[in-house]
């Protein structure tokens, strides 16, 4: 059985008229999410946590405004089971993860668990890494893979950055020739 879960992007004003702040349940947010991404599978925190942690650290992509953040989500996260929904509130899922936008250098995610109606988590990306990082194949979104590409079988993520990685080495040893004869 698959734990189901479901992403949202809600601007950080929102969190803070209420004593909960971001640990508020999502429900009460929920008109103000600028996307509603269901994801099929690996819902729970040591797996989905971590990859919008590594999402939002990767390129820097947390410092963006909710609504350019939201699309890029959807792009980057997008697999052939992950659904967008108009609303919340009629989709079967465990786990809701809020990113709370609005302040490029205070981006938190909050984890809510919605079959024990509690909050897991209100934590930075850099946090929720450490605490719930395991031994996983995670998606490499600062090497420019999306979910999808890495679902994709034909898609060989190791040899892309092997080559990512030689072409690297082949700028900087340009770039010391050009410092050599400058």
């Amino acid at each position: 059985m698959s734990t189901r879960s479901l992403i949202m992007v809600v601007d950080r004003r929102h969190a803070s008229d209420v004593e909960q702040g971001f640990s508020r349940d999502p429900e009460e947010v929920a008109s103000h999410s600028y996307v509603n991404m269901y994801m099929h599978h690996d819902g729970y925190p040591e797996w989905q946590g971590v990859q919008v942690a590594n999402w939002l650290l990767a390129f820097d992509n947390g410092c963006q405004d909710g609504a350019r953040l939201a699309s890029k989500l959807v792009h980057d996260m997008y697999y052939d089971s992950c659904y967008l929904y108009p609303k919340m509130y009629n989709i079967d899922h465990q786990y809701t993860y809020v990113i709370w936008t609005g302040n490029k250098d205070k981006i938190h995610v909050s984890c809510w668990d919605r079959y024990s109606d509690r909050c897991v988590f209100v934590l930075k990306p850099e946090k929720i890494i450490s605490k719930y990082m395991k031994d996983m194949e995670y998606t490499d979104f600062a090497a420019g893979i999306t979910r999808l590409e890495q679902q994709n079988e034909s898609f060989d993520a190791k040899n892309f950055r092997k080559l990512q990685e030689k072409y690297q080495k082949a700028l900087s040893m340009l770039s010391q020739i050009r410092d050599i004869t400058n």
